[in-house]
């Protein structure tokens, strides 16, 4: 296995390298297998959102549970948040900012894979359901990390159903009409 770790050494800088990083992944050596992607995602997925995002500042905290119960709404889960008709966009942005926070950390539990998965469908569920951009990437490097998630043999169909319609959004590298192939 290679020492290099791909992921880590992109996502330690800016957005723009995230193409790079889509672009060899594959090529890479993983330092974990599919299936323990699959199951680190899924338990993500279903972690009270409150947990993972709590860790910020106490005010932050406070909006975080005013966020999640606003309206009666039921988002207890990163799987409730993204699937959800109307999500908080600022609930969005914060998880967002999460899993950028453990891209770019080194010593983050959180595979890389998992973390870019996390970013890219907080933007899908912005551009999906609130039809609203939270993110700066260019459209070409922002579509092509949709589909890389989208392409991850661990994801979830709705989720991955999730990548696929915000990526229909994002019109193809120089072309007319959007194609999400």
């Amino acid at each position: 296995m290679s020492e290099f770790d791909s992921a880590g050494a992109v996502f330690t800088r800016r957005p723009k390298s995230l193409a790079a990083f889509l672009e060899g992944s594959a090529e890479q050596s993983r330092l974990w297998r599919p299936e323990e992607l699959g199951a680190i995602f899924r338990h993500q997925m279903s972690a009270p959102v409150l947990v993972d995002l709590g860790g910020y500042d106490a005010g932050v905290a406070v909006r975080l549970k005013k966020l999640s119960d606003a309206q009666s709404l039921l988002l207890k889960s990163f799987s409730d948040l993204f699937h959800h008709r109307a999500p908080p966009l600022e609930l969005l942005e914060l998880t967002k900012d999460f899993a950028k926070a453990n891209m770019d950390n080194s010593q983050s539990t959180l595979p890389n894979e998992v973390a870019a998965a996390l970013y890219y469908t907080s933007i899908a569920a912005a551009l999906v359901q609130l039809d609203t951009r939270i993110s700066k990437l260019p459209d070409p490097d922002l579509r092509r990390g949709l589909l890389w998630t989208r392409d991850q043999p661990w994801l979830d169909d709705p989720t991955r159903q999730l990548l696929l319609q915000a990526a229909e959004k994002i019109p193809p590298p120089g072309g007319k009409g959007a194609s999400a192939s």
